[in-house]
C-alpha cells in the first residue's frame, strides 16, 4: 500500500525540499500552508503532524511513514480515507508541499512556508454562527430533542439561536433570546429552512 501511495504522489505532487535535507536550509517546524498552520515533530509516536484551519480546528496523526525514491523524499500519514503527505525532491530549492487526499482523489495542495522563530505567531481565527428564525407563517418553528424528534419547545420569527452543529436541513441550536425567558439557554433540533444565518469572527 505505502510502495503504491509513494508512485501517486510522485506523479501528482510537486515536490520540493525538507528542513534539513539539504544544507541550505535551517531547522522550522512550523509552516503556513495556504489557510493552514502546520506542525511537523518527531515524537515518541513516530513523525507527528498537527494541521490547524482559521476556525481554530485541529487535526493530529502520529506515526508517520518516511520514504524515499528516485530523488525525491516524503513522509505519510493515513487517517481512515485521508492520506497526508509532506513532500519536497532532494537537493533542490523548490519549496514543500503538503498534498491531502480522499480516497486516492487529491483535495488539497499547498505549498509549505517555514515560520521563523522571530515570525509573529498567527492565532486561527475562531467563527460563531447566529441566526434568526424567519419565514414562520402560523404555530412555532419546533425546539426537538433530535433531527425530527420529540419538541421540546417553540420559537418564533425573530428569536435568535446559535449554530452549533447541521445534520442535512436539521440544525442543531443553542437559543440566545426565545420566545419567553424559559426557553433561553435550551438546545435541540430545529428545521434550518427556518434559519436565516450569520458567520462572524469572535473577538
Amino acid at each position: 500500500m505505502i510502495k503504491r501511495l509513494k508512485g501517486f504522489f510522485l506523479t501528482a505532487i510537486l515536490t520540493a525540499s525538507l528542513i534539513g535535507a539539504t544544507a541550505t536550509h535551517a531547522k522550522a517546524d512550523t509552516y503556513r500552508a495556504g489557510e493552514f498552520i502546520i506542525t511537523l515533530d518527531d515524537a515518541e509516536n513516530g513523525k507527528t503532524y498537527r494541521g490547524c484551519d482559521v476556525q481554530g480546528k485541529c487535526i493530529n496523526l502520529e506515526y508517520g511513514t518516511s520514504w524515499r525514491d528516485q530523488g525525491y523524499r516524503g513522509i505519510t500519514w493515513e487517517n481512515g480515507d485521508y492520506t497526508y503527505s509532506v513532500s519536497w525532491r532532494e537537493n533542490a530549492n523548490e519549496g514543500m508541499y503538503l498534498n491531502i487526499y480522499n480516497k486516492g482523489q487529491q483535495i488539497l495542495h499547498r505549498q509549505l512556508v517555514a515560520i521563523t522563530e522571530n515570525a509573529v505567531p498567527v492565532v486561527p481565527r475562531k467563527w460563531t454562527t447566529s441566526c434568526d428564525v424567519v419565514n414562520i407563517k402560523s404555530g412555532q418553528l419546533a425546539l426537538r430533542d433530535s433531527p425530527n424528534g420529540r419538541t421540546r419547545a417553540g420559537l418564533d420569527n425573530g428569536n435568535n439561536v446559535l449554530l452549533k452543529e447541521q445534520e442535512g436541513i436539521w440544525a442543531y441550536v443553542s437559543v440566545i433570546q426565545g420566545t419567553n425567558i424559559r426557553v433561553n439557554g435550551l438546545s435541540g433540533w430545529v428545521n434550518s429552512n427556518y434559519l436565516r444565518c450569520t458567520k462572524e469572527p469572535i473577538n
